[in-house]
C-alpha cells in the first residue's frame, strides 16, 4: 500500500492519544477513587505514554528520508537510541527492585527466578564437570521450551560471576532488542517502502514494553528478536533473484532455536514459510524458487525436527478442541485474588480483540505490578492496533496481501494460535507479535493519511480512540468488580 502523496501525518494521532490516556486516568480515579492507581505507576505510565506517542511523534519528522537521506545513519541511530532507552530502564528496574525488595527480581514471576536457579545450578554443573549429566536430568523432566533459555543462562553465569552478574542477561537483552529495531525497518521497508519502514523502526524503538522485558531474566527479549529475525531473513531470501538452496539452512537454525525457548512459535514459523512460497504472488517468489524452497523446508525440517514437533502440533489441536482454555479462565476465576468474571472469557470474546488486548491495568489491584508498570505500553497497544487491523482490511480488499506473506503468515498464525491458548490475556505472550503489529500500523497510518477519503479515514480513527477510552474505563470497573472491590 504504497502511496505517493507527500501529506504528513496529523499531530493529532499522536497528542489526542496522549490526552486521553490522562482522561481515562483522571475518570478511573474519580469513579474508583479508593483503589486509584498509585502516583508511581502513574509516573511510569506517563512517561511511557508522553515517549512513545510525544517523542516518537517527533522523531517520524525529523528522521525522514527527505532530512535523513543515508540509510547507514537511519540504522545507526535507531540502534543507538534503541539500547539507550534500553539500557536506562534495565538500570531504573535493578535499582528499584534492589531499593524496594532488596532483591533483584522484585516482583517477577515464578518463570523468572526458575529460569534464574536452573541457569546457576547448571553453571555450577559446568565448573564441577557434571554438566552433562545435570543437562539430562533437565531435558528428560522439562519442556523443550524451557531448555534453551535456561542453558544459555548457564553459560552467561558460567563466564560472569558475583553480585551483578544477574546484570549481563539483561544488558545482552538490551542489544538484541535494539538490534530488532533494525530488523524490523529493514522487513517494513522491503514490503512497503522507506516512509513505512522509519515509521515502523521508530514505534518498535520507543515501544515501552521491551523495555521492561529488557529488564527481567525472561526470554521474550530473545523470541522477539529471533521471530523477527525469521521474518526478515526468509522475506529476503523468497524475494531475492539470487538464490541457492542452502539459504534455507539458516532458516532451519533459526527454528531450531525457538523450538527450544517456545515451540509453538516454532510450529508458526515452519508453517508460515510454507505458505508464503506456495502462496505468494509469482512477482515475489518465481516457480523453480517455489518448489525448491518446498520441498526443501519439508525436507529438511522434517528431519531437524522429529516427533517433537508433531507432538507440539497434535497437543495445540487438543488445547483447542478440548476447551483448556476455558477451563484456564476458570481456574482464574477460583483463585486467591483471581477475578470471578474471568469465566466467562473464552476463544469467542479474545479472538476479536487479539489485536487489541491487553488493555491496561489503572487500577490498584493485588499481587498484578508487571501489568501496572506496563500500564501506559498497553494503552499504546490499545491505540495503534485500530491502524493494524485498518492496514489488514486494506490489504484484504485490494488483493495485495499476496505481496507480504511472509509476515503476514507469521503474524496471524501466531495471533492465532495465541487466540486458541490459554494465554490469549497474557501480556507477556504477545510480545512477539508485536513489532509486526507495529509494521502493519505504520503501513495503515500511512495509508489513511495518503489516501483521497483521508478525512473519512481520519474521522474513523477518532472514533477507534474514543470507543478504546470507553472500553479502558469499563475495564478498570470489571478488574475490581470481579474481585469484590467495586
Amino acid at each position: 500500500m504504497i502511496l505517493q502523496s507527500s501529506n504528513k501525518i496529523p499531530k493529532w494521532l499522536y497528542t489526542r492519544a496522549i490526552q486521553y490516556y490522562f482522561l481515562v486516568l483522571a475518570v478511573v480515579s474519580l469513579l474508583f477513587f479508593s483503589h486509584h492507581l498509585n502516583l508511581g505507576w502513574i509516573i511510569i505510565g506517563t512517561i511511557e505514554i508522553l515517549v512513545f506517542f510525544g517523542f516518537g511523534s517527533k522523531l517520524i519528522q525529523d528522521w525522514r528520508e527527505e532530512r535523513m537521506r543515508s540509510v547507514r545513519v537511519f540504522e545507526r541511530k535507531i540502534f543507538k537510541y534503541g539500547l539507550y532507552f534500553r539500557l536506562f530502564a534495565v538500570m531504573a528496574i535493578y535499582w528499584g527492585f534492589m531499593l524496594y525488595y532488596d532483591d533483584a527480581f522484585g516482583f517477577e514471576n515464578a518463570d523468572a527466578t526458575y529460569y534464574e536457579d536452573v541457569g546457576r545450578e547448571l553453571a555450577n554443573a559446568i565448573r564441577s564437570g557434571g554438566f552433562i549429566g545435570t543437562w539430562t536430568t533437565y531435558y528428560q523432566t522439562t519442556d523443550l521450551s524451557d531448555m534453551g533459555y535456561f542453558t544459555y543462562l548457564s553459560f552467561i553465569y558460567f563466564i560472569f560471576e558475583g553480585d551483578y552478574s544477574v546484570l549481563i542477561p539483561r544488558l545482552i537483552n538490551c542489544c538484541v532488542s535494539a538490534y530488532t529495531v533494525i530488523l524490523i525497518y529493514r522487513l517494513a521497508k522491503r514490503n512497503f517502502g522507506e516512509q513505512v519502514g522509519r515509521m515502523a523502526a521508530i514505534f518498535v524503538m520507543l515501544w515501552p514494553n521491551f523495555w521492561f522485558y529488557c529488564g527481567t531474566q525472561l526470554k521474550e527479549p530473545w523470541m522477539t528478536f529471533l521471530f523477527v529475525l525469521y521474518a526478515e531473513q526468509s522475506d529476503q531470501m523468497l524475494r531475492s533473484r539470487q538464490f541457492t538452496a542452502w539459504k534455507i539452512v539458516p532458516l532451519i537454525l533459526l527454528v531450531v532455536l525457538m523450538l527450544t525457548l517456545r515451540t509453538p512459535l516454532a510450529l508458526v514459523m515452519i508453517l508460515a514459510l510454507l505458505f508464503a512460497t506456495v502462496m505468494s504472488s509469482s512477482r515475489v517468489v518465481g516457480w523453480g524458487k517455489r518448489v525448491i524452497v518446498g520441498i526443501l523446508a519439508v525436507a529438511l525440517l522434517a528431519v531437524t525436527m522429529g516427533n517433537r514437533m508433531e507432538e507440539q502440533a497434535r497437543e495445540l489441536m487438543n488445547q483447542a478442541r478440548s476447551g483448556q482454555q476455558e477451563q484456564n479462565m476458570e481456574w482464574r476465576s477460583r483463585r486467591e485474588n483471581g477475578n470471578t468474571f474471568a469465566k466467562y472469557a473464552s476463544r469467542s470474546v479474545f479472538a476479536p480483540l487479539i489485536f487489541t488486548i491487553p488493555f491496561p491495568t489503572m487500577v490498584e489491584t493485588p499481587n498484578q505490578y508487571d501489568l501496572k508498570i506496563v500500564n501506559g505500553g498497553n494503552f499504546c497497544k490499545n491505540i495503534m492496533s485500530g491502524f493494524t487491523i485498518f492496514a489488514l482490511i486494506v490489504l484484504l480488499l485490494s488483493g495485495e496481501w499476496r505481496e507480504h506473506l511472509i509476515p503476514l503468515a507469521l503474524m496471524l498464525g501466531y495471533v492465532i494460535v495465541l487466540a486458541l491458548s490459554t494465554f490469549a490475556q497474557s501480556e507477556r505472550f504477545h510480545q512477539p507479535v508485536v513489532p509486526f503489529e507495529m509494521m502493519f500500523a505504520a503501513d495503515g497510518i500511512v495509508y489513511l493519511v495518503q489516501h483521497r477519503k483521508r478525512k473519512t479515514y481520519l474521522q474513523l480513527a477518532s472514533l477507534w480512540y474514543i470507543g478504546i477510552v470507553v472500553i479502558c474505563i469499563a475495564w478498570q470497573w470489571f478488574k475490581l468488580a470481579g474481585r469484590g472491590m467495586a
